[in-house]
């Protein structure tokens, strides 16, 4: 843990402004708050609503067909509770037969919730340091700090949020951590995986959560998450800008 984040200089504050800047805004969209959609109502989560069958869809194009989210095996996208704006896109995902309440639906070997924000990528990106050694410092440094937990967690407390893990692979950003928060359907594990990675320009956060009575093994929400972004990749695979984000975080270890 940083014992003293802001004394770290300018370099922590760039990485603190941007950092803050896309975690925060993940909960604008998938946290379930105020300002986000109401997922109990969804039919991952609804024994009351269904899609059909023939309605399930692998994959989502958002914000202007700049960014194309694809589903794991198994898995497809809830349309009826998925949000596309200029500021920024949320896409539900669960199981395809939880979907459609008819096992001979697809459905993956362990049931999850995956979602995936794309937001706008800040323009605070610029200012972040070139030096490998440095960006370690900067990223782990906020992330493990009270105002990086506080940017992960659902209603902005630090308090609520523990760090479990923190890896990166690939250019990918992955963090496990536990919050303990409102805002998340009942039916779900309070900890999760999530990656940041950068598709064509725009800031991805995908998330792995296993249901409460059926916890990930050792090491499946990681190998799903990663998945996950390998099928976000493949259906972006003329993405120009995936490097990007491997510049911020490049150094970042185990």
């Amino acid at each position: 843990m940083v014992k003293d984040w802001k004394g770290c200089g300018s370099a922590a504050l760039r990485v603190g402004m941007v950092l803050s800047f896309t975690l925060g805004l993940t909960g604008c969209f998938g946290g379930g708050g105020k300002s986000g959609p109401n997922l109990s109502e969804s039919p991952i989560f609804s024994n009351e609503r269904a899609t059909p069958s023939e309605g399930l869809v692998r994959q989502k194009t958002v914000m202007g067909g700049a960014v194309t989210i694809a589903a794991p095996k198994g898995f497809c996208v809830d349309t009826s509770s998925h949000q596309d704006t200029e500021a920024g896109a949320f896409i539900p995902i669960g199981a395809c037969a939880a979907m459609t309440k008819n096992p001979a639906d697809p459905k993956p070997p362990k049931p999850a919730f995956l979602t995936a924000t794309v937001l706008p990528m800040p323009v605070q990106a610029a200012a972040m340091s070139n030096d490998p050694d440095a960006r370690l410092r900067e990223a782990r440094g906020f992330v493990q700090s009270d105002a990086g937990r506080a940017a992960l967690s659902r209603v902005g407390k630090a308090d609520t949020v523990e760090l479990l893990d923190v890896k990166s692979a690939s250019g990918v950003l992955y963090v496990r951590l536990r919050d303990t928060s409102d805002g998340l359907p009942a039916a779900l594990a309070n900890t999760t995986w999530r990656a940041f990675f950068e598709v064509n320009g725009r800031l991805v956060t995908a998330s792995a959560t296993a249901f409460a009575d059926q916890p990930f093994g050792e090491g499946k929400g990681y190998g799903l998450l990663r998945d996950f972004v390998a099928q976000i990749r493949k259906a972006n695979k003329d993405s120009k800008g995936v490097g990007n984000v491997k510049s911020w975080f490049g150094g970042l270890r185990n």
